[in-house]
């Protein structure tokens, strides 16, 4: 039976063989995961807002703590 012997060099090449990978599709994507990602936390923010403002006039109209 062979035996199988990975070293920490192995590892660490691998490791860095995946990051030089992933970093070459990002470089592929250009901005469009800038944009998604901005796009979804500006809807969050105006979302969590609207339910604030929903809240208060809620609070404000049964006279409980806002």
């Amino acid at each position: 039976m062979k035996m199988l012997m990975i070293t920490w060099t192995d590892i660490f090449y691998g490791f860095g063989d995946f990051c030089q990978w992933i970093f070459r599709g990002m470089k592929v994507l250009g901005h469009f995961p800038n944009i998604i990602i901005g796009s979804l936390i500006i809807g969050a923010l105006a979302y969590w807002t609207m339910r604030l403002a929903r809240y208060k006039k809620e609070a404000q109209r049964n006279n409980t703590i806002e």
